[in-house]
Formats: structure tokens, sequence, C-alpha cells
């Protein structure tokens, strides 16, 4: 199954921890729909992506909620006709998925999604204390988010997820309350992350200067332990290291693609696509994405990945997952069975509890253990093909 990403690299205001591409400038918002139209037509006549079938669309950032509805309606007719043989909106797509602002939702720009054919909505919550938001520089209020989701499920939106990071400064008892007020929505689909520190921003600059201080590892750990334990209890199923659904039919099938290894088709400047053993990205970088764009050419830097490399994106990508990986599958297709090269570090990991059969009986399917995911890289890593 394979899926469409579209980057809109625009935001109203700059959160203080976010290092995704993105301008807070929206005067070349016009210029980059264009532009993105005409990659749409040059992916199309590359005839790269020939055969392949589009089963899912996102849409993420960014803020492609800053977009008016006919710009993304445009997009979405543009994708159709080259990808899909039909000018139809992306009602034909199993999933399509806008990530959006609080701020942004209201009852037209509900109706304008939908006309445009999302079916899916991912909703940047992040917190809903007021006090939280204005530390991050997010332009929401906690009400403002709540009301949000309550619009969307009036609107006919079924299916919401939201994204709450933890490990944020807090007064006792706040990540509780969220997680909380959170599981009293009408959602069935939750992301959440932890607070990281990425040095090229405001926040990686004030921990840097002593303005700030970083999180200890006990506090992520407890944090996660509580939205663990409240999503168990409201009966989502935790089915990636950062994402519960509730039940199968809920699951982000565009995310699971990823996941694992299908391809996809990544457009917009920042984006990444998938194709063939062969990753590219787009530039990042706005003017420069539009004028290669004008002058006919895709600005990917490209990557050939060898065996090895998808044997451990397979190992750092499945592990983290419910459903694991199969070690004998792995083996059949790319060569490798990290199990059988690392046989001393394979069985201290078994014994140690941190590595798990999925199921009884099927002996060669491994995941990490719900209580070892946030350490679940550092694991993964351990068994990489060099």
């Amino acid at each position: 199954m394979s899926g469409i990403y579209v980057h809109v690299p625009f935001c109203r205001t700059a959160c203080h921890y976010c290092d995704f591409h993105f301008s807070t400038s929206l005067s070349r918002v016009e210029s980059y729909v264009k532009a993105l139209l005409k990659e749409i037509e040059l992916r199309q006549e590359s005839g790269e992506w020939d055969g392949l079938v589009f089963d899912t669309l996102y849409f993420g950032g960014g803020t492609p909620s800053v977009l008016s509805s006919d710009d993304l309606k445009l997009i979405v007719e543009g994708i159709n006709r080259a990808f899909r043989g039909s000018s139809g909106f992306s009602s034909e797509f199993i999933e399509s998925t806008i990530e959006v602002n609080p701020e942004d939702v209201n009852e037209e720009s509900l109706r304008g999604w939908r006309a445009a054919g999302f079916n899916r909505l991912s909703i940047g919550v992040q917190s809903f204390h007021d006090s939280q938001l204005s530390w991050m520089n997010r332009k929401h209020s906690g009400k403002e988010a709540f009301r949000a989701v309550e619009l969307a499920s009036r609107a006919g939106f079924h299916r919401i997820s939201l994204d709450l990071i933890y490990g944020l400064p807090e007064s006792d008892g706040d990540w509780q309350k969220t997680v909380e007020m959170a599981l009293s929505l009408p959602i069935d689909h939750i992301s959440c992350y932890a607070l990281t520190i990425e040095p090229k921003t405001v926040l990686g600059a004030r921990i840097k200067s002593g303005v700030e201080i970083e999180m200890p590892d006990e506090r992520l750990e407890k944090d996660y332990a509580i939205i663990c334990d409240e999503m168990r209890k409201a009966g989502f199923d935790h089915y990636e290291v950062s994402n519960w659904a509730k039940g199968v039919k809920s699951r982000a099938v565009h995310n699971s693609s990823y996941w694992s290894g299908a391809p996809y088709l990544g457009l917009g400047a920042g984006a990444h696509g998938f194709r063939s053993n062969i990753r590219y990205s787009v530039i990042s970088n706005n003017p420069l994405y539009i004028s290669a764009i004008e002058a006919k050419k895709l600005p990917d830097t490209e990557e050939t990945l060898s065996n090895k490399d998808r044997c451990n994106e397979v190992l750092m990508t499945g592990l983290r997952t419910a459903k694991g990986v199969d070690f004998k599958a792995l083996e059949k297709t790319w060569g490798y069975n990290p199990a059988k090269l690392n046989p001393k570090e394979w069985k201290s990991r078994i014994e140690a509890g941190d590595i798990v059969q999925t199921k009884a009986g099927e002996e060669t399917a491994f995941r990490i253990p719900e209580n070892k995911w946030l350490i679940g890289d550092s694991i993964a890593t351990d068994f990489f093909v060099t």
C-alpha cells in the first residue's frame, strides 16, 4: 500500500521546539501552491511512479490549515488527475488526512476540508493548559483546542487524531489532566511525542544558555507511563511507540505504510519520498524550491539504499510497532538476520526482556515490549548490520 505526502511549509507562528521546515512569512503562499501543482505534473511526467496504486494522502507541515480551502482543493484535484486517473476528490483515497491547528478550525474551514475530500483530521493540540501553550509559543488556547475537536466531530469528521507532547514544564498533575481531557473528546486516535531538544530552535538556544533546563529521563518515563496506562484503560490499542488507536480500523493507514517500508511519493519543499530502494529529499528552502520548479527541475537529493540499509530500516521502524519484525522474512528479503549475526547480544536482550515474541507460536516474529519502547532506538541499533 502506497501513499502521497504533501508538505506545506508555512506557519503563522514558530513553536519554540520545532525544527521542521517551515516559514512564518505567508507572502509566498500563492507562488508555492503554483509550484506544487507544477511539481505534481513533473513527477507524473517522469514516469518513475507508473504502476503504483496510491491509497492514502497526507498533508503535513508546517501547518496545512493555513492554506485556503480553494488552494487545498486545487492541489488534491491535481494529485488525482496525475496519480488517480480521475478528476474526483480524495474521497477515492481510503484515508486522506490533513494536519490542522485548533485556531484554524471553524464551521467554514471544516466544510472546506470536507469539500476538498479530507476524511481524517490530525489536530495539533499539544496541551490543554494555557501556560504550557504560551511557553511553546502556540497560537491557540486550551479551550480553543477542546472546542475545535467538538466542532470537527459535529461537522462529520469521524476520524480525529490529536497530537500531544509530554515532558513539558508543568505543575503537578497537568499531564494527567491533559490525557483525561483528550480522552473525554470524540476522537479515535492519539499521537504523543516526548519534548525533544533540537539545537537550531528557540528552546535549544535557551537550554544551551541555561535559561531553561532539560527534563530528566525520570520525568519522561513517568509521563509516558501515565499515557500508556490511561489509554489502556480507555480501550485504545498501543500499536506503535507514539501512537494509540481506538481499534484496528482507527490506526493511521498512511503512517503504518511508512513503517512497513512501502513506497511513498513526497511533494513540496522539505518533503521526502521513497521508491525502488531510492530515498529522496526535496530542498528545504521555499524560494529555491519555487525557482527550481519554475525551471522544470525537481530539486531532489537522492540516496540509493543497500540491502543492509533496508534491513536496518525495517529493524528501526518495525521493532517500534506492536506487529514487530519477522526475522525469517527479514533474512529472506534482505539477506541478513541480525539475531544470527549477533547471537550473544540477541540472547542477552531476550533474557532481559528487551525483545519479546509478538504472539505465542510466532517463533520468528519479535518486538520491543511497551515498557521498553522509550529505549527502543538503542535496542534496535544494537542489531544494525554494519
